[in-house]
């Protein structure tokens, strides 16, 4: 019998402990940002976040192009592409199980403490306090700080330029946080329907290979 392609022997996290994990990593970013600010332009918080309307269209504008990445990250037809199919099976391997039995709700808190605490550290610090290089600079981090794989971190990278853009064109943090959070919540949401479905169909698929 062939081998399958995912890893059982990978040792699973729970769902919970994934959640708390990642959901106070992030964000602990926002006191990492603000320790920056303040030594490096002295003041803790150098950027604008305002609840404003003008700014949540922005972000649910700006959101439309990263929800089609998520569908093309997560579908069989986009994992048709290499690069696309590794990063896919990076995460999965990595977070799958936990990732599979979490909870909508969690995902979705998982999600806007991600879109927080890093548009918080990239986007409103390191990108405002580096001036001219600011968006290339904190993207390339960005990228680097997301390198599961190679096509992660170009991937990475180049969804950095983009929440840059919106964080200049809006004047408004708050754009490019509802971008992050929605695409992440929807990204994750699509990748454990796609983990399910591996798992309900793996049984069969190792029948018909015996």
């Amino acid at each position: 019998m062939d081998a399958p392609t995912h890893r059982d022997d990978a040792p699973e996290l729970s769902p919970r402990t994934v959640f708390l994990a990642g959901f106070f990593v992030e964000l602990a970013l926002v006191p990492a940002a603000a320790l920056i600010g303040y030594w490096l332009v002295e003041t803790p918080f150098p950027f604008r976040l305002a609840f404003t309307p003008e700014g949540l269209l922005w972000g649910l504008g700006a959101t439309v192009p990263m929800v089609f990445l998520a569908l093309a990250l997560t579908s069989p037809a986009g994992r048709r592409f290499r690069p696309l199919r590794g990063i896919y099976e990076r995460v999965r391997d990595l977070l799958g199980g936990a990732i599979r039995d979490m909870s909508v709700e969690d995902m979705i808190l998982l999600a806007a403490a991600a879109g927080i605490g890093e548009e918080v550290l990239f986007r409103g610090t390191i990108q405002t306090v580096l001036g001219t290089w600011g968006l290339i600079g904190a993207s390339l981090l960005f990228g680097v700080l997301h390198a599961l794989t190679p096509a992660y971190f170009v991937l990475a990278t180049l969804m950095g330029l983009y929440l840059g853009w919106v964080f200049q064109a809006s004047e408004n943090l708050l754009a490019p946080i509802l971008v992050h959070w929605i695409y992440d919540s929807v990204a994750l949401y699509l990748l454990r329907r796609e983990i399910k479905k591996e798992a309900a169909n793996r049984p069969e698929e190792e029948v018909s290979r015996s």
